[in-house]
């Protein structure tokens, strides 16, 4: 038993003060003033409200019963007579022998209440801690949720651990979006709010004309009928003479014999072969380089650009599409490179590289990119209406979340209502077997209660003090009450005022004494055990007496 003071007299206002009680002898000392008699005053009236703030567990296990200044005023200076002690007579043994077995049977029955009492409480402070634990476990796994974007969003209790349990609690489980999803959607919204994200640039395959693909993949030869052109495709140096032409053929000087063998005739001969014809083909060659070019090249770096750019592309995609990017950007280098050698080269054939499959796999990303990029432009163009969505999402969300740990406790608790059901309704059979009991008793007591001896063991008492100055009798006309009387002549109905200060104290005393053994109601069926308290009994008592 624990007793905690708080806001009384001369007791702290905002911090209890704990008395441990759960000694079977109790003793206090202190000076005056310093809260011996508030604490008995507690006992005597625990309801009074200057003790509001104070506590003692265990109270009700126990019937207090207390002599201070307030037991004397109320049962002696503001009273003429005294309510009689109902104690039992010893004179029917049959009755005695019964009563001894049905108050060991209360008992008994008042162990097995306790025991019972304390399993409930076991169990619901096993309960307590589960759902303690839990709402731990849940606090620490939505931290990260809490402290994103969606707090904005998240209408609720937020900064308290058991009210968002609470919330969580009663929010109903629906079949709603991821939650990692929800919060990253939600900071991209936030991200993008009054802004439009413009859309990746689709790649288109580019394919050469048949014409075109035809032209790389035939020579082109002399087709004129100069005296040199037999000897040109004999010795098929047709590109060699085209070189020639170009970067040697300044004068009459022949490059090769340094004679001045090159005339008007030769010169015609060699210009026939580069004809009308030659040139167009060659121009053409030089336009299909140009076209592959901005068709490729810049339309893979324009492509690279943008998706390095874009903030919806995570870093391991945008290295996965460029990656793709580059093997193409390569595969154009190369066919460039190709033509090129063509262009210098007209006799030669070449067929350009592609790879269709990294094409159609940068397309589906892109594909998929834009649809990201319109599905969020939408989404902020319609701020409210989404930012609306994800509030009505967010809660159940979050209970889905959480249903691992919220199921367990779910599990926990329906164990524990059966099995603390089960414990209150025996606690119930219990207490029903001691109404039962109590009732026996009380009809024994009845029939050998009385008030009698304890009027003759307080006069004992008194007598054996060497006190024969007054005494206590029954009342005349209400049999169940005392008045102390000096004579039986004296009709004085109000001795005690009369008395000494130590006739007083004793007197009290010993009617307390009587009271701790016996009832002041016989239909009192307060079974409890006593706590009994005395507050300064003896102060005014001689050592004879104590």
């Amino acid at each position: 038993m624990e007793l905690r003071l708080k806001n009384v007299t001369s007791y702290n206002k905002n911090i209890f003060t704990n008395l441990d009680l759960s000694k079977k002898k109790n003793i206090l000392y202190g000076q005056n003033g310093c809260g011996k008699s508030t604490i008995s005053n507690f006992f005597y009236n625990t309801t009074h409200k200057d003790f509001a703030e104070c506590e003692c567990t265990l109270l009700n296990d126990y019937r207090p019963i207390v002599y201070n200044s307030k037991f004397i005023e109320d049962n002696f200076y503001h009273a003429k007579e005294q309510k009689g002690v109902f104690t039992l007579s010893k004179k029917n043994a049959d009755i005695e022998k019964d009563l001894a077995i049905k108050e060991g049977l209360r008992q008994d029955l008042k162990e097995q209440y306790r025991n019972k009492r304390e399993a409930a409480t076991k169990l619901k402070e096993e309960q307590n801690n589960k759902e303690n634990d839990c709402i731990e476990a849940i606090w620490a796994k939505t931290e990260s949720i809490r402290s994103s974007d969606l707090k904005n969003v998240m209408r609720g209790p937020l900064g308290s651990k058991k009210a968002f349990f609470a919330q969580l609690q009663k929010t109903l489980t629906l079949p709603v979006s991821n939650l990692e999803q929800l919060s990253k959607d939600y900071s991209e919204l936030i991200k993008h709010k009054n802004k439009e994200i413009p859309l990746i640039t689709i790649l288109l395959s580019f394919t050469l004309p048949e014409d075109d693909k035809k032209l790389l993949a035939t020579p082109i030869i002399d087709s004129s009928n100069s005296y040199l052109s037999e000897t040109i495709k004999r010795l098929q140096n047709l590109d060699w003479v085209k070189k020639g032409k170009e970067l040697y053929l300044k004068d009459n000087t022949c490059p090769f014999c340094q004679e001045s063998t090159i005339n008007a005739k030769f010169i015609e001969a060699i210009e026939s072969i580069f004809d009308e014809s030659y040139s167009n083909k060659t121009n053409q060659i030089s336009a299909i380089k140009s076209s592959y070019e901005l068709a490729t090249k810049a339309i893979y770096q324009k492509l690279t650009q943008e998706i390095s750019t874009c903030e919806l592309i995570s870093e391991e995609e945008k290295e996965i599409t460029t990656s793709h990017i580059k093997l193409l950007d390569e595969i154009a280098s190369r066919n460039i490179e190709l033509i090129t050698s063509k262009f210098n080269n007209p006799s030669s054939i070449i067929t350009l590289e592609s790879d269709d499959s990294i094409e159609q796999k940068i397309i589906n990303c892109v594909t998929d990119y834009n649809t990201k990029i319109k599905d969020i432009n939408l989404k902020v163009a319609k701020f409210k209406e989404t930012e609306n969505s994800v509030k009505n999402k967010i809660w159940p969300a979050l209970r889905d979340f959480c249903s691992p740990e919220l199921n367990t406790l779910a599990a926990h608790e329906k164990n524990f209502q059966d099995n603390y059901k089960k414990t209150l309704d025996e606690m119930k059979e219990i207490e029903n077997q001691g109404k039962e009991n109590a009732k026996s008793i009380k009809e024994l007591r009845e029939q050998i209660s009385n008030i009698d001896e304890t009027i003759e063991s307080i006069n004992l008492r008194l007598q054996s003090l060497g006190i024969n100055g007054f005494s206590v009798k029954k009342h005349e006309e209400n049999k169940d009450m005392y008045i102390i009387s000096r004579s039986d002549k004296d009709k004085n109905n109000d001795v005690y005022k009369s008395l000494s200060e130590g006739e007083k104290t004793l007197i009290t005393f010993l009617y307390f004494l009587e009271c701790c053994k016996g009832k002041t109601d016989k239909d009192d069926e307060d079974n409890r055990d006593n706590l009994i308290i005395i507050d300064d009994p003896i102060s005014s008592l001689s050592q004879k007496y104590v």
